[in-house]
């Protein structure tokens, strides 16, 4: 690792532990939502692969799902209402809120940077002034990611069987390296949509330019998406131990005559577990989002060097 890449580093890591309150007020709310949707996605994959065709069941998860939800509405009516809201309101949030906070996270950071005093408060309005933008481009670039490769792996070896899988594992290699590349090459789009305040094709195509202009950076680059799949990690051991947990203590406590006790228990250390996962994804993403903001500001001041000029000879002036 380079000096200057360090440097970035350890300055983004000290900035994130001198401003928890942005952790707090902008990161951690996105991070529960993001946590608890990886769950049910891990959940419905795991339960959605049990039953089906390649385990021999002639019913579908889904199915399974509305047979047991009509059944259950059927003699308790008043609880549709209640959960169709909750059901909407937690939608919307999950779909709108992390564009928001990270317009706001991205302007933060770069003006507490550049010593301009910002006030929490702030972080509203700077992230309503880019939220249709940053919107934008997250529905572009989900297309790409690796939960899409994975989602249709699991679609099509569940629906179609291992041999479709095999035949298109191929383009799902293609799919998967397609994305990276892409990944790559739009890193820095979001802070030209957030800073310089460009349009989303424009940022796409001035992130591509900064990427590849600066090639030394690459190293960095190789880092910081280190960086992130430790993030993902992270939220996909949670994933696995918050439902694991619950349910062995829910198990425990059963076998115990004593289910009441076993749901509270659970229950408690469902929520604890939650919220490590939560704050821990909720820092390594304002860490991140602090060293490609820094490392943005810096390559964004650098001018490039023509062809056509030529270097400056002071020579004159060492002597």
């Amino acid at each position: 690792m380079s000096l200057k890449a360090r440097n970035t580093i350890g300055e983004a890591w000290e900035f994130t532990q001198n401003n928890k309150r942005l952790i707090k007020w902008y990161a951690f709310l996105p991070a529960v939502l993001s946590t608890v949707v990886g769950i049910l996605y891990v959940a419905y994959q795991y339960l959605s692969f049990v039953n089906s065709p390649l385990f021999g069941q002639e019913q579908t998860f889904l199915t399974q799902v509305a047979l047991r939800a009509r059944e259950f509405f059927s003699f308790n009516g008043e609880y549709i209402v209640p959960m169709v809201i909750t059901a909407v309101v937690v939608g919307i949030f999950y779909i709108l809120l992390p564009s928001f906070c990270q317009g706001a996270i991205i302007q933060m950071i770069a003006r507490k940077r550049n010593g301009q005093e910002v006030k929490m408060r702030d972080g509203i309005r700077y992230g309503l002034l880019s939220f249709l933008p940053i919107f934008e481009y997250s529905w572009l670039v989900r297309t790409f990611s690796i939960v899409s490769v994975f989602t249709w792996a699991g679609f099509l070896a569940r629906n179609l069987g291992w041999d479709a899988l095999n035949t298109f594992t191929p383009i799902l290699i293609v799919y998967f390296i397609v994305g990276l590349f892409v990944a790559v090459l739009f890193t820095y789009t979001e802070f030209f949509i957030v800073i310089d305040d460009r349009k989303v094709i424009e940022s796409i195509a001035k992130s591509s330019t900064l990427v590849v202009t600066h090639l030394e950076e690459t190293l960095l680059l190789i880092i910081l998406m280190i960086i992130i799949s430790v993030r993902i990690l992270l939220q996909i051991v949670f994933v696995l131990l918050i439902p694991g947990a619950m349910l062995l203590i829910i198990y425990l406590f059963a076998s115990a005559s004593i289910p009441f006790a076993a749901y509270v228990v659970a229950g408690s250390v469902g929520l604890v577990l939650l919220y490590i996962a939560s704050y821990l994804s909720a820092t390594i993403h304002v860490f991140a989002a602090t060293v490609w903001t820094f490392t943005f500001l810096e390559l964004t001041s650098m001018e490039l060097t023509s062809a056509r000029e030529k270097p400056e000879d002071d020579s004159e002036g060492s002597e």
